[in-house]
């Protein structure tokens, strides 16, 4: 199986950087003008899943209103997280594609009459891994949705989707989190203070930043730093940065990302918009051991590194981070 069909969905709710999406929303309930097909691009750690059920969770109520009474069978069904006409369908794993067969079973739940005589919501997340097959099949369903069924799409970028499904749907591009609103409330959400370079290495996803710090992570990146970093200038420590790599691994691979971003910002003297100020020194030292292109090299190999990985999902790992480490020089 490459994909999984759930009745399962996340707590409902309205993140603050959501808020103006969410207003647009309300008025199209209001005005009997919601759309059989929407699709959401935000990044993942977002929020997004929220928000759609959040969404769901208004248009299924008996009110037929803006917001849900939290009262009615509807409601009382969905706060029990078992509501029967709420399908949600995802990857079985990051970077493994929606198969055809997914998308051909929640087609023929949208065909089927509601089991409470109300809507029904068919929500597809990560819509870029759909397989070349079931975004066809899945196109057919846009152009003609079945009446009381609503698709919703969530994808991280509208660059990657079928320029066809992306013309069916009533697109939203959410706003990004503003630095300052993300930090305070991660801040709030885990009374505690977060350093400035935990939101800027999840721009975008406040939730991922939360889950970051609250995990550990910020002693994970720094040993990810430091060890990558001892590399570079000495040539030394191999093992051991492979090692720390891939037991952080995929988030130690978007966090080099950074870093190497980080380095040629340096190097031409843009220091404004640096994530990792606070390591100025090794970002210094990993400036000077490489030269502009060679920085520039290693970033590209990286991001196809991790193309690789996530689309071939039986790849070795450590195999394919040391030869990426040994190729650092060449």
């Amino acid at each position: 199986m490459s994909d999984k069909i759930t009745l399962a969905y996340p707590a409902p709710c309205v993140y603050p950087w959501f808020e103006g999406v969410w207003a647009d929303w309300q008025q199209l309930l209001n005005s009997a003008r919601f759309p059989h097909a929407l699709l959401l691009a935000a990044p993942p750690g977002s929020g997004r899943r929220a928000l759609i059920s959040q969404l769901a969770k208004v248009r299924l109520c008996s009110d037929q209103t803006d917001s849900a009474c939290g009262h009615c069978h509807h409601c009382q069904l969905f706060a029990a997280g078992n509501h029967p006409d709420i399908h949600w369908l995802a990857p079985e794993k990051p970077g493994k594609q929606i198969g055809i067969d997914a998308v051909r079973k929640v087609q023929r739940q949208a065909l089927e009459t509601s089991q409470l005589g109300g809507a029904r919501f068919i929500v597809i997340e990560c819509v870029e891994r759909l397989g070349e097959a079931a975004a066809n099949a899945l196109l057919k369903s846009l152009e003609e949705p079945p009446s009381g069924c609503y698709f919703v799409l969530l994808t991280d970028s509208l660059d990657s989707l079928l320029a066809t499904i992306v013309s069916r749907c009533s697109v939203w591009k959410a706003p990004q989190a503003e630095a300052d609103t993300a930090k305070a409330w991660i801040e709030q959400a885990l009374q505690r203070s977060v350093p400035d370079h935990a939101v800027g290495l999840y721009r975008g996803a406040p939730l991922a930043a939360s889950d970051f710090v609250a995990s550990g992570g910020l002693d994970h990146h720094h040993a990810v730093v430091e060890g990558f970093s001892t590399y570079v200038r000495e040539r030394a420590g191999l093992f051991d940065t492979i090692e720390v790599l891939v037991a952080h691994y995929p988030a130690s691979l978007n966090w080099l990302s950074h870093f190497l971003l980080d380095v040629l910002k340096w190097r031409q003297g843009v220091g404004q918009t640096i994530v990792h100020r606070h390591h100025h020194q090794r970002l210094a030292e990993v400036a000077n051991a490489l030269t502009t292109q060679q920085a520039h090299s290693l970033l590209r190999a990286l991001h196809q590194l991790q193309r690789q990985l996530q689309i071939h999902t039986g790849l070795n790992t450590e195999l394919v981070v040391s030869q990426w480490l040994l190729s650092i020089g060449e």
